[in-house]
């Protein structure tokens, strides 16, 4: 038994969501390319679950129908993604990512990867673990 007061899951779940939210904020203000945050989303979006419809695409980022076709239009225009026809309904298309929408998504992650690498790197060992012990912990939490 410890003498230390039990952690409120609630004042937990708020601090989790204010850090990620700070840490995903400032390895964006670090990117080096022009594609937004929510271009970044459906992109990968794309290339995780393949090909779809713009209105699939929204209500999967839980966006209005009209704002995620801005979005895919800006991938189409920057040539990271591209639209078929339906082959079964000429009212509809789907939307993919495209070879270079692929390359661009994997150019960002691994950026990202190497800001946050250095800034962890910078962070004693004994802390490192205790980052990884995190890891360990909220994998449950957030499923596969």
């Amino acid at each position: 038994m410890t003498d230390e007061p039990e952690t409120d899951p609630a004042e937990l779940a708020d601090a989790v969501l204010t850090m990620h939210g700070r840490l995903r904020r400032s390895l964006l203000a670090s990117k080096s390319d022009d594609v937004t945050a929510s271009q970044t989303a459906a992109l990968g979006r794309l290339l995780r679950y393949g090909p779809a419809t713009v209105a699939d695409l929204a209500r999967a980022e839980g966006v209005r129908p009209q704002s995620m076709g801005a979005t895919v239009q800006a991938l189409v225009d920057l040539g990271l993604a591209e639209r078929q026809a339906d082959p079964t309904d000429g009212r509809r298309s789907f939307v993919s990512a495209t070879e270079a929408g692929r390359s661009a998504r994997e150019a960002a992650w691994a950026a990202r990867n190497r800001e946050l690498t250095e800034r962890l790197a910078a962070v004693p060992e004994a802390d490192r673990r205790v980052v990884a012990r995190a890891m360990e912990v909220l994998g449950p939490v957030v499923g596969p």
